[in-house]
């Protein structure tokens, strides 16, 4: 819940024609679909800790594996746009190609940035380039696993329960908490590691990789790096506890 490229990627993408829609173009840079933010892509560090699997990019970046893949795609504001196929996870990195919205993608690496921003090391369908796209152009609503044959991914739903999906999952040193995707909408449940008390909400928003979740006058904030609690009196907001998050896992499907 708290969230190197090849050297010869180049030469591959190169030797694929270099983006899935044929020769390298001069595109400009990616702007950000609604409700993601404004700017270029994030290019700040993930986090340290060492997951297993975790790899460290060319320029700091830390990257963990999707296992198994799944497969998405690609998502633009307007029809004909173009998103670039990076070398690395930020806009300084070299364009290798593009992909156009609806394309059909496999990710196999997702790498967490600041400003909300996550990047996927993708895998077009058709030309088999490889490279990193930031998180905003991709489409992971209908994901589904690409197991092997005869194997099925192994997921623990935990306090959600079966007819529910997993989202997310947090840890503080006093709170666990689940973030459930369900046929309403996502739902929050934190549980208080010392007395097992439960709070459940389904008046849950995200805002830039935050999970907000509402209870009446109090609101609950967590990230891969924070859990705030705050109250809110007359419009006026009175943080109540701050705790960081040790832990956390957000679930692909």
């Amino acid at each position: 819940m708290k969230s190197s490229m090849l050297l010869c990627l180049g030469v591959l993408l190169l030797a694929l024609g270099g983006c899935d829609r044929g020769a390298e173009t001069d595109t400009p840079a990616e702007a950000s679909l609604p409700g993601q933010g404004s700017g270029a892509e994030s290019t700040a560090t993930a986090g340290s800790g060492e997951a297993a699997g975790e790899t460290l990019e060319a320029g700091g970046f830390r990257s963990t594996p999707i296992n198994p893949a799944r497969t998405a795609q690609l998502v633009t504001q307007g029809e004909g746009s173009q998103v670039n196929l990076r070398s690395q996870p930020t806009t300084q990195s070299t364009s290798q190609g593009y992909g156009l919205g609806g394309d059909p993608i496999t990710l196999l690496r997702l790498a967490e940035g600041e400003g909300g921003f996550s990047w996927y090391y993708v895998k077009f369908a058709q030309s088999q380039a490889e490279g990193w796209v930031r998180g905003d152009f991709v489409d992971t609503t209908g994901q589904v696993a690409s197991a092997a044959p005869g194997t099925a991914p192994e997921i623990s739903t935990g306090p959600c329960g079966d007819s529910n999906r997993p989202e997310a999952f947090f840890e503080t040193e006093s709170f666990t908490i689940h973030l459930c995707q369900t046929p309403q909408g996502l739902s929050y449940i934190g549980i208080n590691k010392t007395n097992n008390e439960t709070l459940a909400t389904a008046d849950v928003r995200q805002d830039q990789g935050t999970y907000i979740a509402i209870n009446g006058n109090y609101q609950y904030h967590v990230s891969d790096d924070n859990l705030a609690v705050y109250q809110i009196t007359s419009g006026s907001y009175s943080q109540l506890e701050s705790e960081e998050v040790i832990r956390h896992e957000r679930f692909m499907y």
